[in-house]
């Protein structure tokens, strides 16, 4: 706690933007959530909820899903290696970017779960809000939200037509241009639309120092969006929602991570490269393609069937490709070039049946069913001999491989929550979901060692004789159920104007499945490629959660505090490591159990007229009660959870002052993250120490909020930070690192026309 105490010190002179906008009468505003799939206030829901608004965004310089991690306590979320997001809230996530693996976090996009991790890490475009739920979410969303949910929650139709513009250029030669309108298509105002228009592009942050590069910038973005979104209304008690996005990411190059270590020691032209000191100076030969392509279709249906009964279906086709070659050797040799083309298709249909007669019972029921299918071919690409007795200099040969996973997965679950209001006060709740799930994988692999004369064959040729105890050739086809029942148990007791008493007992689980990368892990035979081909477990989380929530100073203070236990047991968690003979090899295995506790804390007040200061703190403690490592040790004693900082913070303030024909708006932040590791193995490169980051923006807006105009700085004193790593240093011997953007600032330009 005396981090916590020192980080408050520390800062005391700054602070952030606020998280709700002030009434006219000086007033808080009330917030609407539907964490519990209903509308009700964020004051009045007895779970750990963070919703940050439209003017939320605006304020913190929101530009994506990862900015929103300085925010909120206890979240880590940031770009992975392949457009992936890497989102842990409590120490609980997933790292693991290729698609066999499910995320620990579950992205709502207006409802719709995102099945894979790829074509998560959200523009923020066009948006409401964004809700982030902490705590396993195992009874109303289901699979992969053990560590929480965030929904991202689009901006509706208007009856007021209006149209609006932005634009904004910045360092790094960045361009923005965004457009919306909106309004009614028939003149009874029952057909009404919203279409949104997006372009955002910057240069890479990094330089690339390879002397052969065509392109002197590394991790560029060019992203076309667009969104619409239809409501049709025939009659007050039914609507349709037909909402159709699509955003396309194609830079010309993808983003290398920087050595952290010297060059890869098991090949000798590079064995005596030094790390760089430049974080942003990488030197990469395989970055030359990357292209994101995200699209889907949805359709809710709302039916008030009576007063008290309520019908909704939510009905989504969604599908992503995505393309990369990245670098990860760090060096201008084609060393460990990794190359993925990834093709996914999801469908999903939930219908839930709702109460409520205004009485003590409110009630919610449903069915899901998803069904994703998911081709993704990869493998690596190397043309420099490797040193394959371990450093011993006997044995050297140029190494690749080739892969492809077809996997297909399919889930119905049915789920229900019942609140029962005993008294006006006091709310009992009790929910429950039941998950049945199949998986199947058909996998393909080839290795290929050039010293052999053995050629990468095309993946269709991957097929060895039955029988075979060749480790470098497999074609497998596996499949499995898994089912789950994940309960919750909530009692909340309102104290009037001392506000909200609560506590929960709630279960969350990730499914379970098989490792991607079987045949890459030393087999040598046909018995060893067999065990590697036994599904892993789901992982399963019990949380206890003991909150408050309060409205004080006659609503100008806003507060909510929770203290949280996680009990975390099958943990999904992958390695990499060398053979016995110094191959590539990869683990991901259930290795253990851990406990995480912790306590959260968010501040709102609007101490004097147009001042409004915002506090948000979480103190997390995670560790390891059991790890099996490869050799089958109980390392837990040695290790730490990734992406696990023991205290998050921010603080902040915004200041509005009217000059007649406009209003000066002053914002300044600053957040903080104590130190953490990014890798599983807790390689001393890849810790990260603690850090803050200081964003400030100077702005004139209309009175009326027709038009404004700011200058914003984000990063103001440069500070690097890791936010993402591989610990290669075992196989081909290198150490590298993603770090988060560098000091970047914008002029921007609003606009609404009419």
């Amino acid at each position: 706690m005396k981090k916590v105490l020192g980080f408050l010190l520390s800062v005391s002179f700054l602070s952030l933007p606020a998280t709700s906008e002030v009434a006219a009468d000086g007033l808080i505003e009330e917030v609407v959530v539907t964490a519990r799939k209903r509308e009700e206030s964020l004051m009045d829901t007895p779970l750990s909820v963070s919703a940050i608004s439209t003017s939320d965004l605006a304020r913190f310089q929101v530009d994506d899903l990862g900015d929103i991690q300085n925010i909120v306590p206890n979240l880590s979320l940031n770009m992975g290696d392949a457009a992936n997001a890497v989102i842990y809230i409590r120490g609980v996530g997933q790292r693991d970017s290729l698609s066999f693996a499910d995320p620990g976090v579950g992205v709502y996009l207006d409802d719709v779960y995102m099945g894979r991790a790829q074509g998560s890490f959200l523009d923020v475009i066009d948006v409401e809000r964004i809700e982030v739920l902490r705590g396993p979410q195992g009874t109303l969303y289901g699979r992969n939200t053990i560590g929480g949910a965030i929904k991202y929650v689009s901006a509706g139709p208007t009856g007021t037509p209006f149209l609006e513009a932005e634009a904004s250029i910045g360092n790094y030669n960045e361009y923005m241009l965004k457009a919306t309108w909106s309004g009614p298509l028939s003149d009874d105002r029952n057909l009404l639309a919203r279409l949104s228009l997006a372009y955002v592009a910057h240069d890479g942050y990094n330089d690339n120092v390879f002397t052969g590069a065509g392109d002197d910038t590394d991790g560029d973005k060019e992203t076309f969006a667009g969104r619409l979104h239809l409501r049709y209304s025939p009659h007050e008690d039914l609507s349709f929602n037909l909402t159709l996005d699509r955003s396309v990411n194609d830079p010309d190059r993808s983003i290398t991570p920087a050595r952290v270590t010297g060059g890869p020691t098991l090949v000798q032209n590079t064995a005596g490269f030094q790390r760089t000191d430049d974080p942003f100076g990488v030197e990469a030969n395989f970055n030359d393609v990357e292209r994101l392509e995200v699209e889907g279709i949805g359709l809710t249906v709302d039916y008030q069937v009576s007063d008290a009964i309520g019908l909704k279906s939510i009905t989504s086709f969604r599908q992503l490709e995505h393309k990369t070659n990245i670098d990860l050797d760090g060096t201008g040799f084609e060393i460990f070039g990794v190359f993925v083309d990834q093709d996914q298709e999801q469908f999903s249909e939930e219908l839930q049946l709702s109460y409520d007669a205004g009485g003590a019972v409110k009630a919610l029921a449903g069915v899901y069913y998803f069904s994703e299918d998911d081709v993704t071919p990869d493998g690596i690409s190397n043309t420099e001999p490797i040193d394959f007795t371990g450093g011993a200099g006997l044995f050297y040969s140029p190494y690749g491989t080739v892969s492809e996973n077809d996997q297909s997965v399919e889930a119905v679950a049915v789920f229900g929550e019942v609140s029962w209001f005993i008294t006006p006060a006091l709310e009992f709740t009790v929910g429950a979901r039941y998950t049945h799930e199949s998986k199947d994988l058909e996998r393909k692999a080839c290795q290929a060692l050039a010293a052999f004369g053995m050629v990468l064959p095309a993946i269709g040729d991957c097929n060895p004789p039955a029988n075979s105890s060749n480790p470098f050739a497999l074609n497998l086809d596996l499949d499995e159920n898994f089912s789950k029942f994940t309960p919750k148990v909530g009692v909340s007791y309102r104290l009037g104007e001392a506000g909200l008493a609560y506590f929960t007992y709630a279960r969350g689980f990730k499914s379970g499945g098989f490792d991607g990368r079987i045949g890459y892990n030393g087999a040598s035979d046909d018995g060893a490629v067999n065990t590697q081909a036994l599904p892993y477990d789901p992982e399963i989380a019990d949380t206890y959660e003991l909150g408050w929530k309060s409205g004080l100073a006659d609503g100008k203070l806003r507060l909510s505090a929770a203290a949280f236990y996680n009990d975390y047991q099958d943990l999904q968690l992958s390695s990499f490591s060398a053979t016995p003979t110094g191959g590539f090899a990869t683990v991901f295995t259930n290795a253990g159990k851990a406990e995480n506790w912790g306590l959260e804390a968010e501040l709102l007040a609007n101490p004097v007229p147009n001042f409004l200061v915002s506090l948000s703190v979480g103190y997390l403690d995670a560790e390891y009660e059991e790890f099996i490592n490869s050799a089958n040790q109980d390392v837990s004693n040695a290790l730490t959870p990734i992406n696990s900082p023991e205290v998050t913070g921010n603080l902040g303030f915004q200041y509005r002052h009217s000059m007649g024909f406009a209003q000066l708006v002053l914002g300044a932040d600053i957040s903080y993250r104590s130190d953490y590791y990014v890798d599983i193995n807790n390689l001393s490169a890849l810790r990260q120490d603690d850090f803050s980051l200081i964003n400030a923006s100077v702005g004139l807006e209309d009175e009326n909020g027709k038009w404004n105009v700011s200058f914003g700085v984000k990063n103001l004193t440069d500070e690097e930070y890791i936010t993402h790593g591989f610990n290669l240093t075992a196989f081909p011997g290198i150490g590298l690192a993603y770090y988060g953007q560098p000091l970047t600032y914008r002029f921007q330009v609003r606009y609404r026309f009419f």
